[in-house]
């Protein structure tokens, strides 16, 4: 699929008006371009990666993506073909953060208020239901089926990481969640919002803010100065938690990227 040819047909407008199609680097799945028409500009995303041995659902990404685009904390959806890999959204106007960026105090605290705006909105009907013992069942099942188990550390770590999650799920509340919040992912014209919302779902508000922490090598001080301005007040069992799902979200992305590897 050419992207021009996608952009063209959602502008409804001929190829000729179009500007060549600029690649948007860092995308680990997909294959992103920036197309502009005039004073327009939209982003056409291809699946470029095997959707389902990565866990990627795209038609709960589309249902996600109308209510976080309702809410402006994600881009406007102009069409989306779930079973196409296609999806086209308007370009966000603003800046991609740096991993420097995400480590200002300044911006720890406006991560926490756009977190918490997020995880305050209904969660939509038939969205996927984030199952973290599931995640890495089927990840380390794949990796079996093709002899590269070895690659993600010994069965005692695999042991921990199901400990951990059956411990942290039973007094678990399910939020709509990015759970890829990268600098990367993060646009900001004074107000900021958040694209790639492929991993999305109904999870734990607290692995969502372990994306945060793990992404940017967050030390200790900073992680309490999230929750802090994402809970508004400081609790000592939080933090506890917050640093459990941190060592799950950091052995889950280990897991991804051995499969990601071979996809």
């Amino acid at each position: 699929m050419n992207p021009s040819d996608i952009a063209a047909k959602v502008l409804q407008t001929s190829k000729d008006s179009l500007a060549p199609a600029e690649r948007i680097e860092g995308g680990l799945t997909n294959e992103s371009w920036l197309v502009r028409a005039n004073d327009t500009a939209i982003v056409v995303r291809l699946g470029s990666r095997d959707t389902e041995s990565l866990q990627i659902d795209r038609k709960s990404e589309a249902s996600v993506l109308a209510a976080v685009a309702v809410a402006g904390i994600g881009p406007p959806v102009l069409m989306c073909e779930p079973d196409q890999g296609v999806l086209v959204t308007q370009h966000l106007p603003g800046s991609t953060w740096s991993s420097r960026d995400a480590r200002s105090s300044r911006n720890v605290a406006r991560i926490a208020e756009l977190l918490r705006r997020l995880h305050a909105l209904p969660v939509p009907e038939g969205i996927r239901q984030i199952d973290l013992q599931q995640i890495v069942n089927d990840y380390w099942n794949t990796l079996l089926s093709r002899g590269l188990a070895s690659n993600t550390g010994n069965t005692a770590t695999r042991t921990r990481a199901r400990e951990l999650i059956a411990e942290l799920a039973r007094d678990a509340t399910r939020r709509l969640c990015h759970n890829d919040v990268h600098h990367l992912n993060i646009i900001d014209d004074g107000t900021l919002r958040l694209v790639d919302w492929e991993y999305a779902g109904a999870g734990d508000p607290y692995f969502d803010l372990a994306s945060v922490c793990v992404y940017h090598e967050y030390s200790d001080d900073t992680r309490r100065e999230l929750l802090l301005a994402y809970l508004g007040q400081d609790r000592p069992s939080a933090f506890s938690r917050l640093q459990r799902h941190c060592w799950v979200f950091n052995y889950i992305r280990e897991l991804w990227f051995a499969v990601r590897e071979m996809a």
